[in-house]
Formats: structure tokens, C-alpha cells, sequence
């Protein structure tokens, strides 16, 4: 081991002299013979004291008859400071009383007068030397004791053994890892941690790569003292001393267990769904990949199975996720059985929607039978915790290579022919045809069901409110159109307010919007909550109906109610498409005393000098702006920028899609006043908005949370 000093060594010399011409010719004499030394003088001992003090030279040269305080009562007192000082006396007596006083205090140099140069720098020398050796060891020893307290207190544990594999030394990390003492690891071989889950094969390997003099890397996974199994990292390296000779091993080893376990979790939550324990999507989507290059190399048959539960999403909505989730893992478990065990892949695609890797068959016939498996399968009753189901299942069947020769090609074709099993009824399987077209079949299903739902009252409403933070009061809740679909369920807007505008159903379905809403806010103002605004979203079609006025105007007089309590919403796009006619259209409203917001303001293209000519009192933030408020930048820009233009005309500024206490605090900090969000409550029917209004509170509100959070 080789150590380095942490400083040069650079001497000083405190040369201490009364006579001055004595004192400058040795003092040239040192400069000249020693450049490397710092001197320093003083023409008597009170003065070469006070330097010593000041500068702690190793080496203190000095004469010993000098008036104020003589060169031995000086070294007495430098001795008293320093015992390592280095102290050569100049004199030109050879008095044996003090010659035994100087040896006696510790100065064990003496020159005498007339002083011989080449003695003097002997001594000088020797000084030098004496002191550089100190300097050294005192270096070495406090390198020493760090080094020894580094191992002592490693965060990794160390081990060393000598070259026949024996312990001789662990650290204190190693018996925290291990369960191990020094005592208990010492004259014991590393093995005693193997935990026999690594091949012999490795530990030859790294015992050939160390007895060779390199370094091995690599990770084990060992045994504690306790029985518990463990990973670390591990660095094993030889000792190797001066003649080139391996003397120990050392190992270095740095615990990995949790991220050993982190990897895993994320590799299952990565390939494997986290309810069902099947593989998802992902996994699917790369097994998939090597059994079609398995088809074709050998000529075989692949099939893919589409699937999912019938009226799953009315078993979810009446009785809960959790029977939901019960249903979904007693149905994987059941599709698990049918399959053939290391051969055949099931995987969750998500929500209730199932897909089955057949690979290797001979025949089409063979996928049916699985198919055929499945439905008597699924016959049987579903007993799940606190309640028995009856769940039917409709499936879908592609094969390679007539159906598709790609993983995309063949999945949707299996998806296809499952829409078309459940057009022909519940429970059964049906074989991909090429004459299919499933945009076409689901568009024409949902259209003669759309037309179904309007005049059978299917439609519904739900309600968000909308919050001023500075007072805590609902000032409006937001009418919001669902369609609950007698077989699949409640159906999200987005998937049929476009195709209402497309068949020319939006304008109705509008209208029964506004009643409904405007009844819904009068039965409340009956019920004696406080009076406030009902706001209905408009479409471009609805908007621009040339007796859409005339329209709101009657529904609003048969429903008797005030228009101050109505608000409406149009988006900025909407009325940028008919400049005119959207002015007058706003106008006329704004006449008959209607609340008019701009909705998703932001997402368009209109500009101030436009927006100042609308009869409006209030812009809506689009919620794609607030989603990232706190972490965009450009996004806390444009709320800012809208905020700021609201402030400047004078109207009223909501943000909506607030989600996230984050959002809310920094849309109260750039002084908007009304937020709508699910941090506050989502959409919710009629009988749960009154709970909503007998509410004296909202979550996150207080002023302290906000500056606080």
C-alpha cells in the first residue's frame, strides 16, 4: 500500500542571533545551501520566542549568550511547546554545565565558534530529514486511522480472505447484511453464504479470474445467517504486495435486494396485469410476434381468440368495482383452464376484454373447440364473495395465415368477428370472414340505438358544480348528457354526441338537454336551496339553428324559469364559424338576460378585438391547459395570459379539468376565481346534488391549505 502526504514538506528555519554581521553571513550561508527553506531571524531569544509561536519552524537555530532572554531559556521554552522541535545551539564556550543543560532540555545539537560551514550544514541536514521522516509518519498515521475508520464504517460490506479462500476480516456492514460476526466469519470460507441458486460453473470462473490477479464483477444472491436470501453487487479484487505476490482477496459488496425486487415488480407490472396476474397487452403483443415467426418457418396454424364479458359494465356500475374486479379474476382463472398449460397464452387486453394465443394447430377445428370450451365454461355459475353471477361471453376467431399474416391484421379481425357474435346474440363464438366491416356494423348499431334511446328516455343528466374558492359557494353545476343503454351500460358522450351530429339527432337531443336541465334547476329553486345558474353546453349545429332563440325562449317560459338562472356554454370555434350571425345570435340572448360563456377558450383561434365585441361575461380555461399547469410552462403561460385578459375586460374566468391540489393552488395564485374540476366532486345525478348543496364546505379550500400546500 502506498501512501501519499497531503502536503509538500516546506521547512522553516528560525535562525536566532545577536551579533548581525554573525547573523547575515550564516544567514546567506542557508540560503545558499538550502533554497527550499523558509528562514527567519531574530537577534535575540524574547524575540526568537514570540517568532517560534508565531510561525513554528521545524528547526530553530540559535546562539547561546544573547542579551534580553539567552538561547537556552528560549529552548527551554520552545521544548515546553514543541517536544519534535528541532534545536541547534551556536556557542563559542565549551562550558560542560551547559553543554549537560542543553542535552538535558532535549537539544541534542551543538556547533561551536568559529562556526565550520560544512558541519553546520551536516546538521542542518540531519535536522531536515529528522523532521521530513516525522512529517511523513504522522501523515501515515492519520491515513491510517481514516483508512481504518472508512472500512470500519463502509456502507458496503468487505471482506478479506487470504489466498486459500479463508476469511480473516469483515467489516461491520458485513455482520449487518450477513447476520455474521468477525468472530463467526473468521477461518470460514465465503461459500458458507452461498444460497445454491447460482451454478458452480460461476464460482470457477471467478476463483480462475482473481487467482490470475483480475478483478471480477458480478452479482450473487446468498444466504443469511438467519435462512433469508439476499442480492449484492459484488467486487472481488487481489492483494498484491511488493514483490508482485498475491497475498489476500478483497471483496466489495454493496446490498441490491430492493432494487433486485424493484426490477421484478416493475417486469411484472410491465408484462403482467396487475388484477388478473395475466399477461397484458405488452407481453401478449411480443409472444404473439415469435409464435407467427414459429407458424411460418413451420407451416402451422396460429388462432386468435377475442373475447369479452357480456353486460360487464352494468354488473360494474350496479354492483361495484369490486364485484367487478372478483368477476374479472374468476373469469381469468376459467379461460386459464381451457387453454393448453405452457403452450397456449391468455392475456387481459383490458377493462373485460380477454385475447387467447392458440399457436401449433393443425386445424381450425381446434380453435373451435376452445371457443366451444370457453361458452360451456362460462355456463356454469360464477360464485364470487356475497354474491352468484350468470356471465355469458361472446368470442371472436382469427386464423394464420387466411386472416391475417401480422399480429395488428389478425387481432383486429378476431375483434371484428366478436362484434359480430354479439350482433347475432349473447353466448357464442364466431369464425373471422373477410365480408366484414366492423366500423360499418358498430356505426349502424349504434345509430338504430341512438334513434331508440330519444324516444325511449335513456337519456340522462348529470351535474358538476362549479366553485368560487374565495367564498366556497356552488355558483353553478354544468348539465352533462349521458345515455345509459339498456344492454352495455352507461355510454360516454364522446362516443355518441359526434354521431348525433352526424344523423341529425343533436338538435332533439339538444332541446330535451335544455328542458331537463332548466326543470331540474326550478325543482331545486322549489326546494328552497339557494337560486343559482344551470349551464348547457351548445353544438355548432344547435347553436346556429335559425330558431334557436325562439327555442330556448319557449322552453324557458314552459319551465318557468328565470333566465338569469340559465348559462350557456358555446365553444370559441363555434363562433368564429358565422361571425354575424353568432353576434346577433349572442345578442339576443344576452337580451333575454342568459349567462353566455365561452367553453374550452384557448383551444381557437379568436382575438381580443373579437372577443371584446361578444355580449359574454364569462371564459372557460380549457381543461387541456390546466391538466399541466404546475409542470408546463407554456400551459401556466396561456391560463396566465387568459386570466389577465378576463381581468382586463372584465369578465368572469373559470379553469375546468381541476384535478390536483398543485393546479388549484397555482390557479388561486394567478387570481382565478372559479374552478370546476373532480377535486371538487365529478359529474353527479340529481338526488346527489343535493347533498352537494346542503355541503357548508369544500375540501382543500381553506385559505391556510392553499398558501400551505
Amino acid at each position: 500500500m502506498q501512501f501519499t502526504t497531503a502536503k509538500l514538506f516546506a521547512p522553516t528555519l528560525l535562525f536566532v542571533e545577536d551579533d548581525r554581521s554573525t547573523r547575515d553571513l550564516i544567514s546567506l550561508v542557508i540560503d545558499a545551501r538550502f533554497p527550499g527553506i523558509k528562514l527567519i531571524t531574530a537577534a535575540n531569544g524574547a524575540n526568537g520566542l514570540e517568532l517560534y509561536k508565531k510561525h513554528r519552524p521545524e528547526i530553530v537555530l540559535t546562539d547561546m549568550k544573547m542579551p534580553v532572554m539567552d538561547g537556552i531559556t528560549m529552548a527551554k521554552e520552545i521544548k515546553q511547546l514543541s517536544r519534535e522541535a528541532k534545536i541547534i545551539i551556536l556557542s563559542g564556550q565549551t562550558d560542560a554545565r551547559l553543554l549537560l543543560e542543553a542535552i538535558d532540555i532535549g537539544i541534542s545539537h551543538y556547533v561551536l565558534k568559529p562556526i565550520n560551514q560544512e558541519k553546520l550544514q551536516a546538521v542542518i541536514k540531519e535536522c531536515l530529514e529528522c523532521s521530513r521522516l516525522e512529517q511523513q509518519l504522522r501523515e501515515q498515521e492519520v491515513f491510517i486511522r481514516r483508512l481504518s475508520r472508512a472500512v470500519e464504517q463502509s456502507p458496503v460490506s468487505i471482506m478479506i480472505t487470504d489466498t486459500s479462500g479463508n476469511i480473516e476480516y469483515v467489516n461491520p456492514r458485513f455482520t449487518k447484511l450477513t447476520g455474521y460476526s468477525l468472530q463467526e466469519a473468521a477461518g470460514n470460507k465465503p461459500s458458507m453464504l452461498k444460497s445454491g441458486q447460482s451454478p458452480d460453473d460461476d464460482y470457477r470462473r471467478l476463483w480462475e479470474i482473481i487467482s490470475s490477479g483480475g478483478e471480477w464483477w458480478g452479482e450473487f444472491h446468498n444466504r443469511k445467517k438467519d435462512g433469508t436470501y439476499y442480492w449484492v453487487l459484488t467486487s472481488i479484487s487481489p492483494i498484491i504486495d511488493g514483490d508482485n505476490h498475491i497475498t489476500h482477496f478483497i471483496a466489495f459488496q454493496e446490498d441490491i435486494t430492493e432494487r433486485k425486487q424493484a426490477e421484478d415488480t416493475i417486469k411484472q407490472m410491465a408484462y403482467y396485469d396487475a388484477l388478473t396476474g395475466l399477461p397484458n397487452r405488452q407481453l401478449f403483443n411480443e409472444l404473439m410476434h415469435l409464435a407467427l415467426a414459429q407458424a411460418q418457418r413451420h407451416g402451422r396454424l396460429l388462432a386468435i381468440l377475442f373475447l369479452d364479458l357480456d353486460r360487464f359494465k352494468v354488473i360494474n356500475d350496479t354492483l361495484g368495482h369490486g364485484v367487478g374486479d372478483e368477476l374479472l379474476k374468476a373469469a381469468a382463472l376459467r379461460l386459464r383452464e381451457c387453454c393448453r398449460r405452457d403452450i397456449d397464452t391468455v392475456a387481459r387486453r383490458g377493462g373485460d376484454e380477454f385475447i387467447i394465443l392458440l399457436p401449433d394447430l393443425d386445424s381450425v377445428q381446434e380453435a373451435v373447440r376452445v371457443a366451444q370450451k370457453i361458452i360451456v365454461s362460462f355456463n356454469r355459475l360464477f360464485t364470487l364473495p356475497d354474491i352468484e353471477l350468470f356471465v355469458s361471453t361472446c368470442i371472436g376467431i382469427s386464423i394464420y395465415p387466411d386472416d391475417g399474416k401480422d399480429a395488428e391484421t389478425l387481432i383486429k379481425n378476431a375483434d371484428m368477428a366478436m362484434y359480430r357474435a354479439k350482433e347475432q346474440g349473447r353466448n357464442r363464438y364466431h369464425l373471422y370472414t373477410s365480408s366484414m366491416d366492423e366500423q360499418a356494423l358498430q356505426r349502424l348499431t349504434m345509430e338504430n340505438d341512438l334513434r331508440r334511446a330519444l324516444q325511449n328516455g335513456e337519456f340522462l343528466l348529470y351535474y358538476q358544480p362549479k366553485i368560487n374558492i374565495t367564498s366556497g359557494r356552488i355558483v353553478c353545476f354544468e348539465a352533462l348528457v349521458r345515455w345509459q343503454h339498456p344492454e352495455i351500460g352507461l355510454v360516454s358522450p364522446n362516443q355518441f354526441i359526434p354521431l348525433a351530429e352526424d344523423i341529425g339527432l343533436i338538435v332533439p337531443l339538444g332541446q330535451w338537454v335544455l328542458r331537463a336541465a332548466c326543470r331540474q334547476n326550478k325543482s331545486w329553486q322549489e326546494m328552497n336551496y339557494p337560486p343559482m345558474r344551470v349551464a348547457v353546453n351548445f353544438s355548432p349545429k344547435q347553436f346556429l339553428q335559425p330558431m334557436m332563440v325562439n327555442m330556448v325562449e319557449q322552453v324557458l317560459a314552459e319551465e318557468d324559469m328565470d333566465p338569469r338562472w340559465l348559462e350557456m356554454e358555446v365553444t370559441e370555434n363555434v363562433m368564429l364559424q358565422n361571425v354575424d350571425k353568432t353576434i346577433d345570435t349572442l345578442n339576443r340572448l344576452n337580451n333575454l338576460g342568459i349567462h353566455i360563456s365561452i367553453d374550452d377558450f384557448g383551444t381557437g383561434y379568436s382575438s381580443l378585438s373579437y372577443i371584446k365585441k361578444l355580449p359574454i361575461q364569462t371564459l372557460k380555461i380549457d381543461q387541456s391547459f390546466v391538466s399541466d399547469i404546475d409542470t408546463n410552462k407554456d400551459d401556466a403561460a396561456i391560463a396566465t395570459a387568459v386570466i389577465n385578459m378576463a381581468r382586463s375586460l372584465r369578465l368572469n374566468v373559470i379553469a375546468e379539468g381541476v384535478e390536483t391540489v398543485e393546479q388549484l393552488k397555482m390557479l388561486s395564485d394567478l387570481d382565478c376565481q372559479e374552478m370546476q374540476g373532480y377535486l371538487f366532486s365529478k359529474p353527479v345525478s340529481a338526488e346527489e346534488v343535493t347533498h352537494l348543496l346542503k355541503s357548508t364546505e369544500w375540501p382543500y379550500l381553506a385559505m391556510g391549505h392553499l398558501h400551505s400546500t
